[in-house]
């Protein structure tokens, strides 16, 4: 069984949302965590932390993190930063750069991406 985590932080956002100085601490907090063998057990070889990426590497991680994975491997993903809902509720990830055309550029993760 593989134990891979997928941290990602995004504390830096352009004009039109507010900086989230915590959203990077959150990701370094989570990773000491996860390294303890009294708490989360993972290897530090297993943990991907990304902290305000643009977003084509938080993809590519986030396919990494998916793809190829057995049935019984433990699989963590966490993001700390803003989340944007469209006008049918559906939540976004944001990115550093949230706006395109004054909308949102969402990093949107379909639920059958998760499955």
């Amino acid at each position: 069984m593989a134990k891979v985590a997928l941290l990602i932080g995004v504390s830096e956002y352009e004009p039109g949302l507010n900086s989230l100085p915590s959203a990077v601490k959150d990701v370094e907090a989570m990773q000491r965590v996860l390294v303890n063998p009294e708490m989360g057990g993972f290897a530090m070889a297993d943990i991907t932390g990304l902290k305000n990426s643009q977003r084509q590497e938080i993809e590519d991680a986030i396919y990494h993190l998916f793809s190829n994975r057995q049935k019984d491997d433990l699989l963590l993903f966490y993001f700390s930063g803003h989340g944007i809902k469209d006008d049918k509720r559906k939540l976004y990830l944001s990115t550093r750069v949230p706006f395109q055309e004054r909308r949102p550029q969402p990093l949107m993760l379909e639920k059958a991406y998760l499955e």
